[in-house]
């Protein structure tokens, strides 16, 4: 039996997180997930572990725009083994599931927390901890994926052409913070990158005789981009500015010695409103998109792409594929010896 002087919500979760720690420290050293990989399971384990401690202030608070009242939480006389995260049962978590869907959360949200789930009670059962997993019993949601509004070739160089038109003019200051910006941005979108992978870029990565960059990805994955002319001079510009005792390409005085993911979408969000392009299109998130579409239209291959992406599987690149199949018609048309009449 558990200890059941845990009788309030801050004790109950401090349990659980000592437990899950063990796992996320496996997916930290082993896997070679990121920090903020690893922030995103636990805040999937929490959502699940509010719904069981207090099930009717979840449905009365989760899901809502508003600040999360925590205080509001009931506490319990005692607290039974079976509300402890290794041993929910497969009922629970398919109620839990449920009632995010009944709260209108995203499909993919769903899925996501469906795989956190799925992932730790895999590991447990893996450690001898535990004999079955309960996910077996629940069935994932099938959902497309779709491709969300993705900026127009058009768009991205009206973009690119405002920022390199802003360090040329002002105080010096303010072209050197501008050309970091434009440098930011060129490179975001000349890679197709992650922004996690873009603030941690280090000097040592790149090889510009060679116009290529090394880059570390998720699972602490090595891959090639090769980078444009554009991008190549636009660097070399930038470095003049960098101290020379800096380590990353894009440095900082933070604690982690370079510009944050956080600083890099306050840009963005600066830039969307300068140019009237809606801030929710212009994401590092919505560049990579960009750069995957525009490349696949002008013929890139999808298992490049994939590569190019840093994707493990092809299946996620497979969010592509409708640019493929639109090539494929055309090309159709085009070249069928029955295309003139109408084929």
């Amino acid at each position: 039996m558990i200890n059941t002087k845990f009788t309030n919500w801050d004790s109950y979760w401090l349990v659980n997180f000592e437990r899950l720690n063990i796992f996320f420290d496996y997916l930290y050293t082993i896997k070679g997930l990121s920090n903020n990989s690893i922030s995103s399971y636990k805040d999937d384990f929490k959502s699940i572990c509010l719904y069981v401690w207090d099930k009717n202030w979840f449905i009365e608070n989760i899901g809502l725009k508003k600040k999360l009242d925590y205080s509001k939480i009931n506490s319990k006389e005692n607290i039974k083994d079976e509300l402890f995260i290794e041993n929910f049962t497969h009922k629970i978590i398919s109620e839990y599931l449920l009632e995010l869907k009944k709260k209108g959360f995203k499909e993919s949200t769903i899925n996501r927390r469906y795989s956190s789930l799925n992932q730790f009670f895999s590991f447990e059962v893996n450690e001898s901890r535990l004999k079955e997993n309960p996910m077996d019993r629940i069935e994932r949601i099938t959902s497309k994926r779709v491709l969300p509004d993705v900026l127009s070739e058009e768009e991205v160089e009206e973009i690119l052409n405002y920022i390199r038109n802003s360090f040329n003019t002002g105080s010096e200051s303010k072209k050197k913070k501008s050309l970091r910006t434009a440098c930011l941005v060129e490179v975001l979108y000349a890679t197709g990158m992650r922004v996690s992978e873009l603030t941690k870029l280090k000097l040592a990565d790149l090889r510009l005789s060679r116009r290529i960059l090394n880059v570390i990805g998720k699972g602490n994955k090595q891959r090639i981009i090769p980078i444009t002319s554009r991008a190549h001079d636009i660097i070399v510009n930038w470095m003049n500015y960098i101290p020379e005792d800096s380590v990353y390409l894009f440095p900082s005085y933070g604690i982690n010695g370079h510009i944050t993911r956080d600083s890099v979408n306050k840009l963005l969000v600066d830039i969307s409103l300068s140019t009237n392009i809606d801030r929710k299109r212009l994401t590092p998130h919505k560049l990579r998109h960009a750069f995957a579409t525009h490349i696949m239209n002008r013929g890139a291959d999808l298992r490049v792409v994939q590569e190019l992406l840093g994707h493990s599987s092809i299946s996620t690149t497979e969010i592509y594929t409708h640019i493929l199949d639109k090539r494929l018609v055309d090309l159709l048309k085009k070249s069928h010896p029955l295309s003139k009449d109408g084929i």
